[in-house]
């Protein structure tokens, strides 16, 4: 499972990828038959009420960059792929944000819109009932906006403690994205599933390493 930030140049800053560099990492998936996925066949996949391609892989961007739709997107588009964006609803509108109307256009699009918290905060830093604030009314502001149920969460900076886990449970999340490096697996806490971190410093050879020692070629479930 792949996970992006912002799509752009700005030499210094690891979490901005050269749209180059994305395009040519999406022109590989393609050649080498990798199936994006989308959050639902994720799931499906997951709860053994689908089967798994043989190189699934899902694709997924953090925060609520404007660039993700005006770059990343038409980007994917040439492949047909889907994506996932973990948005941050307290960013919309800011300066090199998303609109609203620019996530409902990735909406239609194809990629699904989930929860990253309402303004992005270390949520091992807040009282129980800040960090179930910051949970739920991003997923609601999204809910309400586009009229579906957005009930998979990625945790802002990868950092969560155990009222973070009991919260994302009691609210009935299904799943939950860390930054931990790895590739999400059937045998990790449906709450703690691991994604591979695209970085603007690795050459091209180096996520093609990454992708090569993480990613499974299919999603298996044990029996």
């Amino acid at each position: 499972m792949l996970n992006y930030h912002s799509i752009g140049v700005e030499p210094g800053n690891t979490y901005v990828l050269h749209p180059d560099m994305l395009a040519r990492q999406m022109d590989y998936l393609a050649a080498h038959h990798y199936t994006p996925l989308t959050l639902g066949d994720f799931a499906r996949i997951i709860e053994k009420k689908q089967p798994s391609p043989e190189r699934p892989v899902l694709l997924t961007f953090d925060d609520g960059y404007a660039n993700n739709a005006e770059v990343a997107m038409p980007i994917l588009q040439r492949h047909g792929f889907p994506a996932t964006l973990f948005l941050s609803p307290g960013f919309i509108g800011q300066p090199g944000y998303l609109s609203w109307p620019q996530v409902k256009e990735l909406s239609a699009a194809g990629w699904d819109i989930a929860p990253h918290s309402m303004t992005h905060p270390h949520l091992p830093q807040l009282s129980i009932e800040q960090q179930r604030e910051e949970i739920t009314e991003s997923r609601r502001r999204i809910e309400q906006a586009l009229g579906r149920s957005a009930d998979v969460f990625a945790y802002p900076f990868g950092e969560y403690n155990e009222d973070t886990l009991k919260i994302l449970k009691n609210e009935a999340f299904r799943y939950a994205f860390t930054t931990k490096e790895g590739d999400a697996s059937p045998n990790q806490s449906p709450y703690e599933l691991s994604r591979i971190v695209v970085l603007g410093e690795d050459d091209f050879a180096t996520w093609v390493q990454k992708l090569s020692n993480f990613g499974k070629k299919e999603l298996k479930v044990p029996t």
